[in-house]
């Protein structure tokens, strides 16, 4: 089988977008404006990938889903099972991480011009993979919902009944993973102040 596993609050427990946002402008407050700019110029795909470009972080200090990752180990042991790193983060974060864990048989995210989310990332599964009856998604948000529409399996990290429970009607869910997605408090405050995270990032 496939499995298309998604990185920003479902294989670490953080999202590298908001992450290297907040990072980037705490070293130099100016970039803000440029943030902006990019944002117009580009929307959320050239301002990951310039945010990307201007953020170095050490791939082994992320706060990784350590259940989640000894279960893909597991799946990796079975030759037949495909594992595909598929992100909405910049290409060049994406790359660094796949590379670090040393599990995946490519890795896929943004790329400046497509925000791989949503419909976007179902569209690129779906050309790049085939057939979706062979295939596996595992994710964790309301963007998600949009890949698992197309596709037959899931697995699912929340700890949101509800959201279970949709997941399951939307497609076969074989595992459900304990969600512990979390921003530090300064990040915090500014995404309940100026809605940064969900304008910014979410789509």
């Amino acid at each position: 089988m496939i499995y298309c596993v998604d990185l920003d609050g479902t294989l670490i427990k953080n999202d590298m977008s908001v992450t290297s946002f907040f990072a980037c402008i705490k070293r130099n407050p100016g970039l803000l404006v440029l943030c902006l700019f990019w944002y117009i110029k580009g929307k959320r795909p050239l301002l990951k990938e310039e945010l990307a470009n201007r953020y170095a972080f050490d791939p082994g200090k992320l706060p990784y889903n350590h259940k989640l990752l000894e279960w893909l180990k597991e799946l990796k042991q079975d030759p037949s099972n495909k594992l595909y790193l598929v992100s909405g983060s910049s290409q060049s974060v994406v790359d660094i991480i796949s590379s670090y864990i040393g599990l995946f048989d490519n890795a896929y995210g943004s790329n400046g011009i497509v925000n791989l989310t949503g419909n976007n990332k179902l569209t690129f599964i779906k050309e790049t993979f085939g057939d979706t009856n062979n295939i596996c998604y595992i994710g964790n948000a309301q963007v998600d919902f949009k890949v698992w529409e197309g596709v037959k399996y899931a697995v699912v990290v929340s700890n949101n009944e509800r959201f279970i429970a949709k997941a399951q009607t939307t497609a076969v869910v074989l595992k459900v993973f304990e969600n512990s997605f979390k921003l530090s408090k300064l990040e915090q405050i500014v995404v309940k102040t100026i809605g940064v995270f969900k304008y910014l990032f979410m789509s």
